[in-house]
């Protein structure tokens, strides 16, 4: 089974500079124009399903995506970001005042680090790869799109790539509507390619 594994669409505290987590905020005009850019890239794919995080911004990407592509949208809670705990609702510098060490470590790209009462990348990797898992059985030899977050599909990728503990994480980021393709077969996983943007660089 293949998977077009997406980061939503620019989101209002994304432009902001806010960390959002497991909460919330609307879609910006941006994010409404990354979507179709999105579209344009993708529509000679075969979709035959989208689903989608819960969180509001990530539905607000995945159904005009499921509305093109004529197919089922449906949501998945292992999809969600990344929770960040007491951080959530924070600036940056809000963070970097308040809670400089988890900052710090946050902030490099550590992989071990966490935010306070929040999940630690290995936990975020492996509820997303699970979730690839059981979707593969459930539709396999059919093309999926994903809807997720920046972080989710951060550690997503950290976990295929090896999981090696040194890494800096910030390498496997994703700008909002940018994606990977993973292959998912037969409880194997392959990396086609990620970090895929070069769509929103010819948007009108």
């Amino acid at each position: 089974m293949r998977f077009i594994v997406l980061r939503h669409a620019e989101s209002q505290w994304n432009r902001e500079g806010i960390i959002q987590g497991r909460r919330d905020s609307p879609l910006t005009p941006e994010g409404h124009s990354q979507i179709t850019a999105l579209w344009l890239a993708l529509q000679a794919m075969p979709i035959s399903w989208v689903i989608s995080s819960p969180a509001g911004r990530a539905c607000a990407t995945a159904q005009p995506l499921a509305a093109q592509f004529n197919c089922p949208c449906r949501t998945d809670e292992r999809l969600q970001e990344q929770s960040f705990g007491m951080l959530e609702g924070l600036s940056h510098a809000q963070v970097l005042r308040d809670y400089p060490d988890a900052a710090r470590r946050i902030f490099s790209g550590e992989s071990d680090a966490w935010a306070p009462g929040g999940e630690s990348t290995p936990e975020v990797a492996w509820r997303m790869a699970s979730c690839l898992l059981s979707l593969s059985a459930d539709h396999h030899n059919q093309t999926c799109c994903l809807v997720t977050h920046g972080h989710a599909l951060q550690a997503l990728i950290w976990k295929l790539k090896g999981e090696d503990p040194q890494d800096d994480l910030r390498q496997y980021s994703h700008h909002n509507c940018g994606y990977a393709i993973i292959d998912v077969n037969y409880g194997s996983f392959e990396l086609v390619t990620w970090g895929m943007a070069t769509h929103l660089l010819t948007r009108e």
